[in-house]
């Protein structure tokens, strides 16, 4: 079943606004999918920013860390950058992939989806159209229907009420901060839910920051349930609670949602990378997760849950790389806030079933420290307590919450010895009575990673960070038996309860209780980088050889191990006959692994090669040590290339004449530079006035000399000609950089290009260049081809003429002369196809004296603008040629120069921090 893992038994309540109560519905708590309460726990995955063929590697990993739902929007300009040429196969392949691997799925098709992409979403054919978009003038109308014709049906026949994964489907964006008359957005999002209803839409509706839906007396509106988007780096408590207090009152039909939790944010040129801003860690995901669970939220997304790379659709000013320090970096790294969404998910997986229907109890609670906060949310006879740290500073702290197990709802009060700590900013969740195999988890101050049954003995994993001390109670009818270094323990007769303290240490602590459970301390960063797997008991030999005459029945479930060690990931798993096998993805250097295993086992195989390990059949602990090698392939420097230049040459490529107008009228747009070209007669006295669409950049030469006081992003310029023109004709050509539309604000329908450009005598009396000659796209990119209109990719063997050779370090260094031209420069390389078990993800480390556009194989891969922050540049596998003769092709364009000596540093190479190696190990009976 799509999602069980974090589904726990609902009650049955149909409402008359779902179709089809019984597959899909929801209530003030939570949605029932298949009769059963979900917590929704998801992570945003945009299909175009990840090529086709590594959309199975992201997916795996979000399913490693527990997530049961993918979230992403679908791309109107991406499938449709042509009016009635559009193609969404690629998006029902995401969709089709998505159930495959078992996910629910969360569809989002605007139109508007803001993301940081290109116009928000809107193809440049429509903003040709000059409405205004996201209103309900009848153009916007009749273009939404449009396209909804399109989009609709594909999710219709993908939705969970037709045997699909999409569970929700999302109109409009974050509309609040769209500046119409409230009037004006109520009839659009009227008309937009009306679509959907007619086009078979009926899962549910949702929307974010639209408060219009929040008003139930209409009946297309009440649909849809709004939910909220947190960014609030670590101003987490000031903005979450008071809004998730405000949707409550305002939606108190339905459950509280979080459309967007802030999963990192993006680039800017001139900014700083993702993963280097603060408040975007792992530490801030991880507080920020807790805090909107504890306020009773019951559906969330991780925007990012990986971003991925934007390519060329990405939103004006906005850099290549959408890595958005996400959980799931660009190449497919896994990195700290990674293991702390797994540490999420691992505990929605064990106790999201609770917290679907939990409620908050008033005075539930008390901590010792003024800066340490406890709250509580009960559901049935089970809870989660929830601690947080509020000054940014290590606190030690005594805390009290509810038994929801007893009938006089008693107090608990821990720790029975010393005190607890709990560091700053840091935000833990632990479960309040759970039931676990063997026992029943009365409380435990550690998290709790895992548990489940090896035959004949149970497990529990729970961990902390290192050198903490924690306190773990479980249920007992009997004195219990403790085996192992434990601080101390009591025995709670009359409420039939061992607790137990311990202190967490470097590696694994085991203590063994009630001869029957082992109790698993792990450090944190341990912990959450060690997963189970489930195996079949027949694997092991039968009857089991157990200690002294025990002779306990072979368990019926299936066998649960837990693989201990500083995994990257746990790869696949299987048995066959008497062994049982599993793929672990490791960083170079060493590693201790440890199983916990039935006995006996009697050998292991490490990648095929038996190898020596240590089994302790009282402790069930399975220990072999793994070496993964160095990394084998180093960085590459590239100082040969061949160039060419590339001139305002009216005979290279394709060449429009028109008057100046916008480029959205003359049809496909690039992402890339516009070169325009005229001439004018005029004489040293004359002035000229250039009028633009939209800030832009641009570049513009008199003569072939720059115009420094008219090349910048203004709309308007003016300036004299007397340092440029010459009497008589005159050649004016104007680099316009256009990349990529606003995706927010009011000017995501700006048009583009240049508007006029006015000579004479003075300003006033000055008369219209008229005659221009326009290319949009470069020689080298076959753009009138069909297949060129979405990747916009190009010939990477393309001539002007001839190609020269340079080496990068001699020439005499760079000239800083600004002119009228590209250079086009070409570096090849060869690439080893890697070992089987590497997983080794390429970039392209580029830095230089002028902006680049850069190619691989004629693939666009990254914009280097000089102010930065991009340099390193990720060159997708699928794209890369590995192995063989054949070379790669990396083809960079310099703007505004005829020599390529402006790079300064061409070098291939590994992202060293994301490989891994994975290690087959083998254990037999």
């Amino acid at each position: 079943m799509l999602g069980a893992p974090l589904t726990s038994p609902g009650l049955v309540q149909g409402e008359s606004q779902f179709q089809n109560p019984h597959i899909i519905r929801y209530d003030a708590h939570c949605f029932t999918i298949n009769g059963r309460d979900a917590f929704v726990f998801s992570g945003a995955f945009h299909y175009p920013r990840c090529p086709r063929a590594l959309w199975g590697d992201r997916l795996v990993k979000f399913r490693r860390a527990g997530f049961n739902t993918i979230e992403s929007y679908v791309f109107w300009n991406y499938h449709e950058p042509e009016e009635g040429r559009s193609d969404l196969s690629e998006f029902e392949g995401f969709v089709k992939l998505v159930k495959e691997m078992g996910f629910w799925m969360i569809a989002r098709p605007g139109p508007y989806v803001c993301a940081e992409w290109d116009a928000g979403g809107f193809p440049h054919w429509v903003v040709a159209k000059r409405f205004p978009l996201r209103s309900s003038h009848p153009q916007s109308i009749e273009t939404s229907q449009h396209w909804f014709n399109q989009a609709l049906p594909v999710i219709q026949r993908s939705q969970a009420t037709t045997g699909g994964p999409i569970i929700m489907v999302q109109i409009e964006n974050e509309y609040d901060y769209c500046k119409l008359p409230d009037p004006e957005k109520k009839e659009y999002i009227r008309a937009l839910a009306r679509m959907a209803s007619n086009a078979g839409i009926d899962v549910p509706l949702i929307t974010c920051w639209t408060r219009q839906v929040r008003e139930r007396f209409d009946p297309d509106l009440a649909r849809v349930m709004d939910t909220c988007n947190f960014y609030p780096r670590w101003n987490i408590l000031k903005e979450v609670p008071p809004a998730l207090a405000k949707l409550r009152k305002e939606e108190p039909a339905s459950p509280l949602g979080v459309t967007e939790l802030q999963g990192g944010w993006f680039s800017e040129f001139g900014g700083k990378l993702s993963a280097d801003q603060d408040g975007v860690d792992g530490a801030q995901l991880n507080m920020l997760s807790k805090t909107v669970i504890e306020q009773g939220v019951t559906y969330f997304s991780y925007y990012m849950g990986f971003g991925g790379t934007s390519f060329d659709w990405a939103a004006k000013r906005l850099t290549t790389t959408y890595d958005y320090a996400a959980p799931i970096r660009e190449p497919g790294g896994l990195w700290e806030k990674y293991y702390a969404a797994r540490g999420i998910g691992a505990s929605l997986g064990m106790f999201g079933g609770v917290l679907t229907r939990a409620e908050a109890p008033e005075n539930a609670t008390q901590s010792t420290n003024k800066y340490v906060s406890v709250t509580e949310r009960i559901g049935g006879q089970s809870a989660v307590v929830f601690v947080r740290e509020n000054a940014n500073a290590e606190q030690r702290y005594k805390m009290s919450f509810e038994d929801p197990a007893s009938p006089t709802r008693r107090t608990i009060t821990v720790p029975r010895q010393g005190e607890l700590v709990l560091g700053p900013r840091e935000m833990k969740m632990f479960p309040v009575q759970i039931p676990v195999p063997g026992s029943q988890l009365r409380y435990s101050t550690a998290e709790v990673l895992g548990y489940g049954l090896i035959l004949d003995r149970h497990f529990l994993v729970v961990y902390d960070e290192r050198g903490r001390a924690a306190e773990i109670a479980l249920a007992t009818e009997h004195e219990p038996t403790v085996e192992g270094d434990a601080l101390y323990q009591y025995w709670d007769e009359d409420y039939e309860s061992v607790t137990i303290g311990l202190r967490v240490e470097k590696t694994e602590k085991i203590l063994y209780v009630n001869d029957h459970l082992l109790l698993v301390a792990l450090p944190r960063d341990l912990a959450l980088r060690s997963w189970t797997a489930e195996f079949p008991p027949s694997v092991v030999p039968s009857p089991i050889a157990l200690e002294e005459e025990e002779t306990r029945p072979r368990a019926p479930k299936p066998m649960t191990v837990p693989f201990i060690a500083d995994m990257a990931m746990l790869g696949e798993t299987g048995s066959h006959q008497s062994r049982i096998w599993a793929d672990l993805d490791f960083a170079p250097g060493e590693h201790d692994v440890l199983a916990l295993l039935p006995p006996l086992p009697t050998k292991c195989r490490v990648d095929g090669v038996l190898t020596d390990f240590k089994y302790d059949r009282h402790w069930r602990t399975a220990r072999v040590r793994v070496t993964t090698s160095a990394l084998p392939y180093p960085s590459m420097t590239l100082n040969e290339v061949q160039y060419q230049v590339e001139n305002f040459d009216s005979a290279s490529g394709e060449w429009l004449n028109s008057p100046a107008r916008a480029l959205e009228d003359l049809g496909p747009i690039p992402y890339g530079y516009v070169k325009y070209r005229a001439e004018f007669s005029a004489s040293p006295e004359s002035k000229m006035a250039i009028s633009a669409f939209a800030d832009d950049g641009k570049k513009v030469f008199v003569n072939g000399k720059l115009v420094a006081e008219a090349s910048s992003s203004k709309k308007q310029v003016e300036f004299s000609l007397s340092s440029y023109a010459r009497s008589g004709t005159n050649t004016l050509e104007i680099a316009y950089e256009l990349f990529g539309s606003p995706n927010f604000g009011e000017n995501i329908g700006e048009l583009k290009g240049v508007e006029s450009v006015r000579c004479g005598a003075d300003l006033q009396s000055a008369t219209a260049i008229t005659s221009w000659q326009i290319q949009r796209f470069p020689a080298a990119m076959p753009a009138a081809t069909p297949a060129a209109t979405k990747t916009r990719d190009i010939d990477p063997n393309f001539s002007l003429g001839g190609w020269s050779s340079s080496t990068l370090a001699e020439g005499g260094g760079p000239s800083t002369e600004i002119v009228p031209a590209f250079t086009w420069c070409r570096a090849e390389f060869t690439l080893e196809k890697p070992d089987e078990p590497w997983s080794i993800p390429w970039k392209l480390t580029f830095e230089a004296d002028r902006d680049a556009l850069l190619y691989l194989n004629g693939k666009f891969v990254g914009r280097y603008v000089t102010i930065g922050p991009q340099k390193d540049f990720y060159l997708p596998e699928p794209y890369l040629v590995l192995g063989g003769k054949q070379k790669n092709i990396l083809t960079v364009v310099l703007a505004y120069t005829d020599r390529p000596q402006h790079i300064r540093t061409l070098r291939v190479g590994p992202y060293e921090e994301f490989a891994t190696r994975r290690t087959h190990v083998e254990f037999e009976w």
